[in-house]
């Protein structure tokens, strides 16, 4: 193998986002030893020739960047741990931190920062319960303030159910009042604003009732269309319409990440990250299971969901998945991410 990251969940997260293809995992509290030694158990690897894997990236973080008080000396040994050049910041911060520290947003942007991805699922109510948290609305708009303030763009992305469809003129009003085209430009920087589709997986799967259908589409007004990154286009089309593509498809989804991944939560059970991690997915347990288990199981995708990933055309899991009825609306792969999770949760409930 020649490159591999590895992303702990050293502390979890402070948010159970709805729309998360994560999903609710336990919050934990792994010590600085705990991520070493997954570390060296990674890095001491090696397959049946002798072999290990050339280039790695370890990361303290799955779900929620930063989100440990010691996340400046994180960063450090994360550099320390992955072979030279490979430790990465991204452009991920946490606004939970950015809310409640005012020295993160200098030190990410003395980092290289240069945006940070913002979050909402509307107005502060609807906000608040999309992130599953009082206060996170104004969270997220502390955030953009001290992003601004350091330099760093604030890109926000709006995640549209029929919750919000009533309130999109007040969130387009908000982006204006904020005057955050105007302030991004005097830094630099370009503001941008997408509308989201909500991947159903994860927590995602659980509001699917709220995903938005093709008659709510002239409910969106024109003018957030009009200055949003993407338009409509991440909701994609009517169920019914992706369907007439999907139905005719002879190959297996060959669902795949690169560059490829893995994802240790606090129970030190590992997930390849190439979807959701549920147990259909899920490689084994580091502490019960060990390093060569999983990562036998990682190469010869020998998970049920690896499996299915690669053996059941998708025109099958459309034929037994699919609604032509259906006018809810998705993009080819979040219909056909629909479909992996629906024979995932069957094949839990048929005794595997």
């Amino acid at each position: 193998m020649s490159y591999l990251g590895v992303m702990v969940d050293m502390a979890g997260c402070p948010n159970r986002c709805r729309h998360c293809w994560l999903g609710s995992h336990r919050n934990g509290q792994m010590t600085v030893d705990d991520f070493k030694s997954i570390a060296t158990q990674f890095r001491n690897w090696r397959d049946e020739e002798g072999r290990g894997i050339a280039e790695m990236s370890f990361f303290s973080w799955w779900r929620e960047p930063d989100y440990r008080d010691d996340y400046r000396e994180l960063w450090l040994i994360e550099q320390e741990l992955s072979s030279p050049g490979r430790a990465e910041r991204f452009e991920l911060l946490s606004t939970w931190r950015l809310a409640r520290d005012e020295s993160y947003a200098k030190w990410a942007a003395e980092l290289g920062t240069r945006a940070c991805q913002i979050t909402f699922f509307g107005m502060e109510e609807n906000t608040d319960w999309g992130m599953r948290r009082k206060g996170a609305f104004r969270d997220q708009l502390i955030a953009t303030e001290r992003c601004l303030a350091a330099g760093i763009a604030p890109r926000w992305q709006l995640f549209i159910t029929k919750q919000c469809l009533n309130e999109l003129d007040d969130f387009l009003r908000l982006i204006y009042d904020l005057k955050l085209f105007e302030r991004c430009e005097k830094i630099g920087k370009k503001f941008e604003v997408f509308i989201g589709g909500i991947s159903p997986e994860g927590n995602g799967y659980g509001i699917e009732a709220l995903r938005p259908e093709e008659d709510d589409l002239p409910l969106i007004p024109n003018e957030l269309i009009s200055i949003t990154r993407e338009g409509t286009d991440l909701l994609g089309k009517p169920e019914y319409m992706v369907l007439e593509e999907l139905m005719e498809c002879d190959t297996p989804p060959n669902i795949t990440v690169n560059p490829p991944c893995l994802a240790v939560n606090a129970d030190y059970d590992v997930y390849p990250n190439i979807a959701e991690p549920a147990e259909w997915w899920k490689l084994g347990n580091l502490k019960i299971d060990g390093i060569q288990e999983i990562m036998r199981n990682y190469r010869e995708e020998r998970t049920p969901g690896m499996r299915m990933n690669r053996t059941i055309p998708v025109r099958e899991l459309a034929k037994t998945y699919g609604d032509m009825r259906s006018k809810k609306l998705y993009d080819k792969s979040d219909l056909i991410t629909r479909f992996l999770h629906q024979w995932g949760m069957d094949y839990m409930r048929r005794g595997r």
